[in-house]
């Protein structure tokens, strides 16, 4: 390698690679990257480059690039190729991914590929894309080996050694056994396959009964599914018992994470789905101004209260100015403490709507804590800071009180709205900040207002 190439970057020398038209070169030096730094080094080249890359290297080497990218940004490059280039990378993708990335897509743009798509791979995509994404009809995979009840277990030997091309793709630990049809009746392992006699029956090394998991199937009860079993995989059924996919372990860790990633979408803001910065300008700015525009009319509700104040409290005392932040702050920071833990404990199903008042008690009580120790800590700085005990009595003690209700509100609005229907990690924050804003400079004002004798010296 030369001391220019040495220098640059990955994207640098995949769009020099893209420009010689080398697809060996390009396959080879895609192969060679980090798995972590292959999203990376895409998400940097420019719409051009992304296209003709993806034209120009083998369908299976491309898809097995989308793997490394989120759905929607996966779903964004493919769209930008023609639907025949396009359903040639999607058929090479595990059927969940394609299920998922094909979701992700415009409807026509989705259909087109469909059209173009192995017909066996569209009918199995089209079949995964009408189950709900967080139930293991979301996450299954439809790459599993299974046999008839009246076979031996020389005919699956013989079947795994045909196709062990084919089949090392799908991960193999469990063969399962199925009657003619298609009802689960058992699950054999591999290595209890590979010892047992050659003309015993399959169902003679089965087990009978095997813990499977319906297609509407939460993926969270899935996850308990995982953590009480020690299972790389669980078979999934339709509501007459018939397998219809298999769910992994992976899969099931990969949804959750992801799920917990959205809500943090959502409880800062982005509403719409995922944001990249590969994304076009327009479509982020909309996506952000739908969360943005109505917090105007929510923040124009608290501020309302300092202009209620003005004239009366603000003007004669100015160092108010000062502290009304601080005191919105501290408690808006310990509000979202507690939406944070109500959105942990309803995603892992530690509370429900109906644990409101449980809810409600317990974060006033950490709130009255932590609200008199923040409160005597400001007490301090204001009163140093400004030389006045009076202005420093006026904000901390405005904070114990603040704290209280911001602690509760945050603990408790994710549950009623849980409770209503509405995504608490979407709605959670701008009601909060709102009703905190509102609360933290009605306390500070009232409080000046009321002792408005001492600190004027009037």
């Amino acid at each position: 390698m030369s001391d220019e190439q040495a220098t640059l970057t990955p994207w640098d020398q995949v769009e020099q690679i893209v420009e010689s038209g080398n697809a060996e070169h390009i396959e080879a030096f895609l192969q060679l990257l980090p798995p972590g730094e292959v999203a990376y080094t895409i998400s940097r080249l420019d719409e051009q480059h992304r296209t003709r890359l993806l034209a120009m290297v083998d369908p299976e080497i491309a898809a097995d690039l989308m793997e490394h990218l989120a759905d929607e940004h996966a779903a964004d490059l493919i769209e930008e190729l023609p639907a025949e280039q396009a359903a040639a990378i999607v058929d090479e993708m595990d059927s969940d991914d394609q299920a998922d990335v094909l979701g992700e897509m415009d409807e026509d743009d989705a259909a087109a590929i469909l059209e173009k798509m192995d017909p066996q791979e569209a009918a199995d995509a089209r079949r995964l894309s009408r189950y709900a994404p967080d139930t293991a009809g979301g996450v299954m995979v439809t790459e599993y080996v299974s046999y008839f009840d009246h076979q031996l277990v020389d005919d699956v030997l013989d079947d795994l050694r045909r196709n062990a091309k084919k089949y090392a793709e799908y991960d193999v630990h469990y063969m399962y056994v199925i009657n003619d049809l298609g009802k689960l009746l058992g699950v054999v392992r591999l290595r209890e396959l590979v010892l047992a006699p050659g003309n015993a029956a399959l169902t003679s090394v089965m087990k009978r009964e095997p813990v499977s998991a319906r297609v509407d199937t939460p993926v969270q009860e899935l996850e308990d599914v995982f953590d009480h079993y020690n299972f790389t995989a669980v078979p999934v059924v339709d509501p007459q018992d018939r397998l219809v996919g298999v769910v992994h372990h992976a899969a099931v860790e990969e949804a959750h994470g992801e799920a917990s990633d959205k809500a943090l979408l959502r409880f800062g803001g982005i509403i719409a789905g995922e944001e990249f910065r590969t994304m076009p300008a327009a479509t982020r700015s909309v996506r952000r101004l739908a969360f943005l525009i109505p917090n105007i009319l929510l923040l124009l509700i608290s501020v309302s209260v300092i202009a209620l104040f003005e004239e009366s409290t603000i003007k004669r005392v100015t160092a108010l100015a000062i502290f009304l932040p601080l005191v919105a702050g501290l408690a808006g920071n310990a509000g979202n403490q507690a939406v944070a833990v109500s959105i942990r404990e309803l995603s892992l199903g530690l509370v429900k709507p109906i644990d409101l008042t449980r809810v409600l008690f317990k974060e006033a009580g950490v709130g009255m804590i932590n609200g008199l120790v923040l409160g005597l800590i400001v007490l301090l700085i204001a009163w140093a800071w400004q030389d006045d005990a009076y202005l420093g009595l006026v904000v901390g003690g405005a904070i114990p009180l603040t704290i209280v209700i911001a602690a509760a509100l945050g603990g408790t609005i994710p549950l009623m709205l849980k409770g209503l229907k509405i995504d608490p990690a979407m709605a959670s924050g701008p009601i909060l900040t709102t009703c905190v804003d509102l609360f933290a400079f009605l306390s500070v004002l009232s409080l000046a207002y009321l002792m408005l004798h001492k600190l004027t010296g009037a």
